[in-house]
């Protein structure tokens, strides 16, 4: 398993007090992912930490944030790559995000 840290920039669905908008920033909360193989196109559900970076949106939820995930799995670059996009998941999509750049730990 390899840690992985990346950033990306997440926009969310509805206002929730439980999705990623409820973390303040420069906080950790845990959070699942779901990502897409590149090579099956099978989605696969990833724990994950994540923080949020810069001032706190303001609302609607067109509003994109910049945040920083920590996720560990065998095989990063496969999901996880620049450009790729994933999900926010808390029991049903809460918000969608495109991985920007790679954070090496």
């Amino acid at each position: 398993m390899k840690r992985y840290k990346f950033q990306a920039l997440v926009t969310l669905g509805t206002q929730q007090r439980t999705g990623p908008a409820a973390v303040p920033r420069e906080q950790l909360r845990r959070v699942v992912l779901r990502g897409r193989h590149h090579e099956t196109g099978c989605s696969e559900f990833f724990g994950a930490l994540a923080m949020r970076n810069g001032e706190d949106p303001p609302w609607p939820e067109e509003n994109p944030m910049i945040m920083t995930i920590v996720v560990v799995c065998d095989q990063p670059g496969e999901y996880f790559d620049i450009g790729d996009r994933f999900a926010f998941w808390l029991g049903g999509d809460v918000g969608r995000g495109t991985v920007t750049r790679h954070l090496f730990v």
